[in-house]
């Protein structure tokens, strides 16, 4: 149901002044208390499955990320959302469970209010819920190679990347540092370090971490792109189909990190799926990106500069119909 801007305004300011004030303490108090939390939102989640048809339906995929990040707070697993942003999460919740609505004059039909208040709180916390998105994903790829990593390794090992590597190396010298992130099994790795250079490899998977290792004879960090943390470390950054599981905002804030990692005229190389969309498979998510949407991106929303971009074909049997756009950007 479609309401004026004024109507949703004046719902906002009431639910301020008449409803959250009043509410902050109770919802710190039951923040204090993991099994009144979980009693809340188990409340809040059968009400809003039984009343999906209508206004809710609007805001449904938005709800599940939060219901799905206050379970996860609940366990333990997810710790870094903060509690300010959860004082916001849990008073939305003991609105939308309060029988009565608050605002019973200004609202034309039910469930309304709920909407537009949800939709309030979320943009407040907006941040907050794309970063345990971020986590969710990344969580749920790493997840998969941990029970699939043998066989990922055993397809991925030994590609040639002769041609890619090549290409690269024109913008190295002899002995720069060099992150691999999201090495897999070592391949690239092994690569570098074969050619002199001084390599720091990672990847969040532990089973590749330590296939990796293994493979290159040094030890590998196991560390989430979410947990990137250097400060112009590196001359050059190699992340080779590692960002492909992340959605397009991940992948931005991702290049923002890579970019604080770099030496001022360092460079990166990235291969990413070809295509435009955004899907999920097996729990992952997998996007992919056309040459006008990369740099479309790279110039818009990153400081860096292409120097390259060109697109090949799957290096895998059985597969050679499928395209990766490759990428070389540089920090100057």
């Amino acid at each position: 149901m479609r309401i004026s801007n004024n109507m949703v305004e004046t719902i906002i300011t009431k639910f301020k002044s008449l409803f959250y004030k009043k509410n902050e303490t109770k919802a710190m108090e039951i923040l204090k208390d993991k099994n009144k939390v979980s009693k809340l939102l188990e409340e809040a989640m059968n009400k809003a499955k039984a009343n999906r048809i209508g206004p809710i339906d609007e805001i449904w995929s938005k709800l599940q990320i939060v219901f799905s990040l206050l379970k996860d707070w609940i366990s333990g697993e997810y710790k870094q959302i903060p509690m300010g942003s959860l004082m916001i999460l849990v008073v939305g919740l003991i609105y939308f469970i309060t029988p009565i609505d608050i605002l019973p004059d200004l609202i034309p039909g039910g469930f309304v209010d709920d909407v537009v208040i949800f939709g309030f709180l979320f943009k407040q916390i907006s941040a907050d819920i794309d970063a345990y998105r971020s986590w969710k994903e990344e969580k749920a790829a790493i997840t998969f190679y941990e029970k699939n990593g043998d066989a990922y390794a055993d397809e991925t090992l030994f590609i040639d990347m002769s041609d890619v590597y090549e290409r690269f190396e024109v913008y190295l010298k002899a002995g720069d540092n060099i992150l691999d992130a999201g090495c897999g099994a070592g391949r690239d790795s092994k690569h570098f370090l074969e050619k002199g250079y001084d390599v720091t490899s990672f990847d969040g998977c532990k089973k590749l971490t330590q296939r990796a290792s293994s493979f290159i004879g040094k030890s590998v960090l196991n560390m989430k792109f979410t947990e990137l943390n250097y400060n112009e470390d590196f001359n050059a950054i190699w992340a080779c189909s590692s960002l492909i599981h992340l959605t397009r905002k991940a992948f931005v804030k991702v290049l923002l990190k890579f970019y604080e990692a770099l030496k001022p005229e360092g460079h990166v190389y990235i291969s990413l799926k070809y295509g435009d969309s955004e899907r999920v498979e097996d729990g992952r998510v997998f996007t992919s990106y056309t040459q006008s949407l990369v740099k479309d991106i790279i110039d818009t929303k990153t400081p860096f500069k292409i120097k390259e971009i060109w697109i090949t074909s799957d290096k895998r049997a059985g597969r050679e119909s499928e395209k990766w756009l490759n990428v070389i950007l540089y920090k100057s």
